[in-house]
């Protein structure tokens, strides 16, 4: 356990979220367009059926927190655990092991932001988000610069039961890789196929997703009514070979 100074305010691991309620789809995008945007991370997209990739696009609504209310949206990659260089406790790859790549992740509040980048190095930035939630579809709406970037509507599923989660969120804020351990569960989930639809704006967030071939149809789609979770602190990850490339500049997250 460490304890943080974020804005004036101390914030102590492993975070908790004690009230959420989030939206999550899954889709399957190239292997190799997935690869070259996260190539700045040094890591791998875990492949399926040989030559594609798993992206997860989501919405989130805290209610209750460490880090106080907000909305955020994630753009992340499923991807292989890494290899750390020799000598390297931190990260060391256990067979079969996947992780999430948090590619973006802006949110609508200043404190989660600067909280994100400082402890664990979340590609955070603060901008529009807006959550709405209908008779039968909820939606997330990302606007920066007042213009629109991405707007997802998930449609109800149907009453699922998900099983407690824990999984390694890996982030590469200021070219250092960082693996955190991210635990959740939760109440409320429905699920089904598909159930998806993208509208992108004119921006280089959405351009990003385009060359993923967005908008496309999800592989399936849900929602958990009242989330809890945990983030303990960050590991560093000395990769071998060291990461030798630099995030773009096309990457709103890394450049703000």
């Amino acid at each position: 356990m460490a304890t943080y100074e974020v804005l004036g305010s101390q914030v102590s691991t492993p975070v908790e979220i004690r009230d959420a309620r989030s939206w999550f789809s899954t889709f399957s995008v190239p292997l190799e367009s997935a690869r070259d945007l996260i190539s700045y991370s040094g890591l791998e997209p875990s492949p399926i059926m040989g030559k594609r990739a798993l992206v997860s696009l989501g919405f989130v609504r805290y209610v209750d927190g460490d880090l106080g209310p907000y909305h955020e949206v994630v753009v992340a990659v499923i991807v292989k655990a890494p290899v750390s260089a020799p000598g390297s406790a931190p990260g060391e790859k256990k067979s079969g092991e996947t992780g999430a790549f948090i590619h973006q992740l802006p949110v609508n509040q200043p404190f989660t932001c600067a909280a994100g980048r400082g402890i664990w190095g979340f590609p955070k930035f603060v901008t529009d988000i807006e959550i709405d939630e209908g008779l039968h579809r909820d939606t997330g709406t990302l606007k920066i610069d007042g213009e629109l970037a991405l707007k997802i509507s998930i449609a109800h599923g149907v009453p699922t039961r998900l099983p407690d989660t824990s999984l390694a969120a890996y982030s590469c804020g200021d070219g250092v890789l960082r693996r955190t351990e991210w635990r959740l569960d939760g109440e409320g989930s429905r699920g089904r196929p598909g159930g998806v639809k993208i509208e992108l704006g004119d921006n280089a967030f959405a351009d990003e997703l385009r060359v993923l071939g967005f908008p496309r149809r999800a592989l399936m789609s849900g929602s958990m009514r009242r989330v809890r979770m945990t983030f303990g602190d960050a590991e560093i990850i000395d990769l071998e070979p060291p990461i030798t490339t630099e995030a773009p500049e096309s990457i709103v997250g890394a450049s703000k």
